[in-house]
């Protein structure tokens, strides 16, 4: 099958190596073109860790028509600043029922539906998986180190009704993926912004010295920092009740992910792994994706439902005080999902039906 990879990051150069070294025509696209120069020049993507091998990258370019013209489905792994804007600027190039696949999906396919709408594309399926099914590392233009790879992963597709066809064409690829029953699941799943933001700000002195050493989740936990986590998925936890969603906390998630062991937050997360020695890349633009498209919808939701957040608006504020972002004001919020007004059995149904 053919692939396009849109987004050349630590994510998309994982993806792109994983699925050309797995047998399918992979095209990357990256906005910029330095950070693709090097596999554009050899045509191979070096791939380190748990998978080893040179990926054969068919075509690369930083023309997006170029890459997504006849191709079988779109593989987007740039962040969710950047989910619109490549839609967007796909729509006219796609063949007909094309599959647009989002790792971490971020509220994407609640975000884009109407962008579908607008341009009359409601052939085209949106996909979303709760997170990244490898854990990946850029060593450096156009070598990827795949430091781990997920047990399970969840993916959910809007509109619902085309969920098993996707399902059958990633499947066999990703043997990882489980089919879940709606995109709220992916989306409140995703434990990136439980995690990240308070470890950010509790070692915000540390990663504007250090940030490109330190090692983001080994030396950024602590029993304190777990606290703050616990507090927080809590309330991710009272909204998911309220949905009526069958999901656990992320201290669950991690031990099933990864097999790591321990009682607690902060012994899970230091007895994992895979995140040992990670360095987070650019740690301020991951947190600023967590509030804007993490915390603040899941915040807006609660509200909008009835539902305390205090932990998680106490977060949002803080942060909106060290880093001079108006995240309440641009972040995604109820009307952007396209939820406003509805009580908790109408989103639901929005999400398992596609109709309100």
């Amino acid at each position: 099958m053919k692939f396009a990879v849109l987004g050349a990051g630590s994510a998309g150069q994982g993806i792109a190596g994983y699925f050309a070294l797995n047998g399918h025509e992979v095209r990357l696209y990256n906005r910029t073109p330095e950070k693709i120069a090097p596999i554009a020049k050899s045509g191979k993507l070096k791939i380190s860790g748990v998978i080893e091998g040179a990926a054969e990258i068919r075509k690369v370019s930083s023309e997006i028509k170029d890459i997504v013209t006849n191709v079988d489905s779109v593989l987007v792994t740039a962040r969710a600043f950047g989910h619109q804007f490549l839609l967007e600027g796909c729509l006219d190039y796609l063949e007909n029922n094309t599959i647009v696949l989002i790792f971490t999906g971020y509220w994407a396919a609640l975000r884009l539906r109407s962008l579908l709408s607008k341009y009359q594309r409601t052939d085209i399926t949106i996909a979303e998986t709760t997170l990244l099914p490898l854990i990946c590392q850029l060593m450096k233009p156009g070598h990827v180190n795949i430091s781990g790879i997920k047990s399970k992963v969840r993916i959910a597709v809007y509109p619902p009704s085309r969920a098993h066809g996707v399902y059958e064409k990633f499947g066999s690829i990703l043997p990882q993926l489980f089919l879940g029953d709606n995109v709220l699941e992916t989306s409140l799943e995703n434990y990136n912004p439980i995690i990240h933001v308070p470890i950010a700000l509790f070692n915000l002195g540390q990663l504007e010295k250090h940030q490109d050493r330190f090692g983001f989740y080994h030396d950024g936990i602590s029993p304190k920092i777990a606290e703050a986590i616990d507090a927080i998925d809590a309330e991710r936890m009272n909204l998911i009740g309220q949905l009526n969603l069958d999901l656990t906390t992320v201290r669950d998630m991690l031990v099933e992910y990864y097999g790591t062991e321990g009682t607690s937050t902060y012994e899970i997360i230091r007895n994992c792994r895979p995140m040992k020695g990670y360095v987070l890349p650019d740690p301020f633009s991951y947190v600023r994706e967590d509030l804007l498209y993490g915390l603040v919808p899941m915040a807006s939701m609660c509200d909008l439902l009835g539902i305390p957040a205090k932990a998680t608006k106490s977060l949002i504020s803080s942060w909106q005080t060290v880093d001079s972002v108006n995240y309440w004001q641009e972040g995604v919020k109820v009307d952007r999902l396209g939820v406003e007004g509805m009580n908790s059995e109408q989103i639901v149904k929005l999400a398992t039906s596609g109709q309100q």
